[in-house]
């Protein structure tokens, strides 16, 4: 109970996963696939109503970005990124503040849906909360850089350069995951992190929400551009 109190965004997301796969299991059973299978994998035909899929993106349904970063291909998936995003979100919620901190996991995870967008197959679905949890490793890696405390000899940021080497390998190893989105919301939140660096500590709102805007502004634009000429 008290690390809910601690952190309540990391809690809240983590509980927004878990019930969105509830969600689509509760879909499959109702569908007749039995609920052990459901349990195990979630189905495409149901999970594609909210993946991210570059192609329906480019028909104007934007809103993929989003709903893609709740959805999990099966029990494993979900299991591993919600033990990360608890660890990770451990540190980070504390680090950055509640706000922050939710606004670097949406703002990361739009980096990792862009790259995929930009970089990933045109016609094949992306789900997972995956991009937003590696802008969480990126953004308190762009904040020790900003602060000067980047250094091999930090036990924390030896750790977690150790994570992300190890998580890079995994996602370049085995079919159907998709480190581009990874790269993408790790470079969304090293840029968010060394943003706000300045900011973690200012009790003036407008200099806190400033790194918000640039990033959400410089993704807008992203997009734009992918719409325009690549899409």
């Amino acid at each position: 109970m008290r690390d809910i109190a601690r952190l309540p965004v990391t809690f809240s997301l983590i509980l927004a996963c878990v019930l969105v796969y509830a969600g689509v299991m509760a879909l499959a059973v109702a569908s007749g696939i039995p609920w052990t299978v459901a349990l195990v994998a979630q189905p495409p035909e149901i999970l594609i109503g909210g993946s991210l899929v570059p192609e329906l993106v480019a028909e104007g349904q934007v809103w993929r970005l989003l709903t893609s970063m709740f959805l999990h291909s099966g029990l494993t998936h979900l299991a591993l990124n919600m033990i990360s995003l608890y660890f990770l979100g451990y540190f980070a919620e504390a680090t950055f503040g509640r706000g922050r901190f939710l606004a670097m996991y949406a703002l990361s995870g739009l980096s990792g849906g862009l790259a995929y967008l930009y970089f990933g197959a045109f016609d094949e679905p992306a789900v997972g909360a995956s991009g937003a949890i590696f802008g969480i490793l990126g953004g308190v890696l762009g904040y020790a850089v900003r602060r000067g405390s980047f250094s091999w000899q930090n036990p924390v940021i030896r750790q977690l350069l150790i994570l992300l080497a190890v998580n890079l390998f995994i996602g370049a190893s085995i079919p159907n995951i998709s480190n581009t989105a990874h790269i993408g919301g790790l470079v969304g939140g090293a840029a968010f992190g060394w943003l706000a660096a300045p900011t973690v500590y200012s009790q003036k709102k407008l200099r806190a929400a400033t790194p918000i805007a640039i990033l959400f502004a410089l993704e807008a634009a992203l997009l734009a551009v992918w719409y325009i000429y690549l899409a």
